[in-house]
């Protein structure tokens, strides 16, 4: 991606504020004045963006550059690098799914909204290689992404239990004993997860528990959640955000799933019935 100069900005590009989030510093290369984001679809999931937009705010674009600085980057390579990163400039072989939402989550949220352009520019930032994208380095640019929905107007809690789904990510692309720190943490969650359900349920609805202090078994469970954080290294707060979703979240995505899967079950029997 390459950069865009402020010569090109003065005469080349006309930025004008997201028509759908004015106050959220993401600005477009739109000459009709109306910050229209344009896309093209161009098959069943993937669209190719028409033009230009960047991201820009003066607090996080210091804030990323502090950061580059402190891991080793030279102050202009760090400007150059984020400068480049807040930039979404398309071609024909990025084509995007917009936010990558998995199809059992869109009851939560679309894959498109006020954090379309954040998932766009955070989907470039990242690639299967380890912090190969402008800022050379997944972590930050997960923190980039969670900054972009904030100043674009999305909730708080909704927000963080997106950063902490691309942190996932991140530490399950890593590999290694990343890798097996996720693993140990899912382990756990699903101990924990089961441990709140069954406590709870004792205490409150008399359900048979094998525990003889539902109470104990409860407080145990929950400051598993806090025990398990420090697996997630740096993004350890997105370890507590996605326990605490998960609570919730993963009960009702096992819903969603089964019944998108009696959906692909009844379209397979009217296909073979010749049903059109």
């Amino acid at each position: 991606m390459g950069e865009v100069t402020s010569v090109e900005a003065e005469t080349d590009v006309r930025w004008v504020p997201w028509r759908v989030a004015p106050h959220s510093g993401f600005e477009v290369d739109d000459p009709t004045g109306k910050g229209s984001v344009r896309v093209v679809q161009v098959d069943d999931r993937q669209f190719v963006v028409l033009n230009t937009f960047r991201y820009s705010d003066p607090d996080v674009e210091k804030d990323l550059s502090t950061r580059l600085v402190r891991s080793g980057m030279s102050d202009a390579r760090a400007r150059a690098a984020v400068d480049d990163a807040r930039t979404f400039v398309p071609r024909e072989d990025n084509p995007t799914d917009l936010a990558s939402v998995p199809r059992f989550m869109r009851w939560f949220e679309d894959s498109y909204g006020r954090h379309t352009l954040a998932a766009m520019i955070h989907d470039e930032l990242i690639s299967d290689a380890v912090n190969s994208g402008a800022l050379q380095s997944d972590t930050l640019s997960d923190r980039f992404f969670r900054e972009m929905m904030r100043t674009s107007g999305v909730p708080w809690l909704k927000r963080w239990l997106m950063w902490s789904a691309v942190a996932l990510r991140t530490r399950w692309v890593a590999g290694g004993y990343r890798r097996w720190s996720i693993v140990l943490w899912l382990l756990l969650s699903v101990v924990g997860i089961t441990a709140t359900v069954g406590s709870a349920g004792a205490l409150l609805f008399d359900w048979p528990w094998p525990v003889s202090s539902p109470a104990w078994s409860l407080v145990v469970a929950l400051l598993m959640i806090f025990v398990a954080a420090p697996l997630w290294g740096r993004q350890w707060a997105a370890s507590l955000i996605a326990a605490v979703g998960a609570l919730w979240l993963v009960p009702a995505a096992a819903v969603t799933s089964l019944a998108w899967l009696v959906y692909v079950v009844l379209e397979r029997i009217a296909r073979d019935l010749g049903l059109r």
